[in-house]
């Protein structure tokens, strides 16, 4: 039988995931100023403490380059955050969660735009026992959800989330995950299905999912909404 253990939360702050996110000082850099529209490839825009920074333009310069915050803001991954997300198992939760990634756009073997982004560490905070939990199976890759069957999640171009000039959000799964406590694994090489990402001015992670195996058998599960923490914005143009 489930026991239920609602855990009060509180702001999480960057630092924790600093212990996540070494391999992002070495991403790939951006150039300055806003997006110059035109063109058929994806554009990647981020405006941080007030500057504004692209790659990828009308050109397509940048392909299939995992991109972190830009250096001369310091470099490091993108880091989104959400109080308050319940995560169910075998028993519940209500904790603050942050993951920290990159972002890249690259064309597959048919010559389509592609993006996705690239998860390097995740953590639970703010309640007694949220601390307790660990993730792992890093990096995860966000996948094209039409693709079946949906394992395996890694960094190939054609597995990547179809880029559409005018979509307003994108719909990915997220694998491979890994959760334990205390020792004990709860999700082992699972992923995440119906991953929303909105891009823009508070660009967000949404989703309700359970915890699928590559059989697509359902295990715990996760709801919440992650908002972007060291960036104003990170948009799809």
């Amino acid at each position: 039988m489930m026991t239920t253990m609602k855990i009060a939360t509180l702001p999480l702050t960057l630092l924790g995931l600093t212990a996540y996110s070494l391999s992002s000082i070495t991403a790939a850099d951006w150039d300055t100023g806003a997006c110059p529209g035109g063109g058929s490839a994806p554009c990647i825009e981020t405006e941080i403490n007030d500057n504004t920074y692209h790659f990828n333009g009308t050109g397509g310069g940048h392909a299939d380059a995992w991109h972190g915050r830009p250096a001369a803001e310091g470099g490091g991954d993108f880091v989104f955050e959400g109080d308050g997300v319940p995560f169910y198992c075998d028993w519940s939760v209500d904790c603050a969660l942050a993951w920290s990634g990159k972002i890249k756009k690259c064309q597959d073997n048919n010559g389509n735009w592609r993006v996705g982004f690239q998860i390097n560490g995740a953590s639970m905070s703010n309640g007694t026992f949220c601390g307790l939990h660990r993730f792992s199976g890093f990096p995860w890759y966000t996948k094209d959800p039409g693709i079946t069957p949906h394992c395996p999640f890694e960094d190939d171009c054609d597995s990547l989330i179809p880029y559409d000039g005018n979509a307003s959000s994108y719909t990915a799964n997220v694998g491979n995950i890994g959760i334990s406590a205390l020792g004990v694994p709860l999700v082992e090489d699972e992923h995440l299905q119906g991953v929303i990402f909105s891009p823009g001015v508070g660009a967000n992670f949404a989703f309700a999912s359970d915890f699928y195996n590559c059989d697509d058998d359902a295990n715990c599960y996760l709801d919440g909404a992650l908002t972007i923490k060291n960036a104003a914005s990170l948009d799809i143009q």
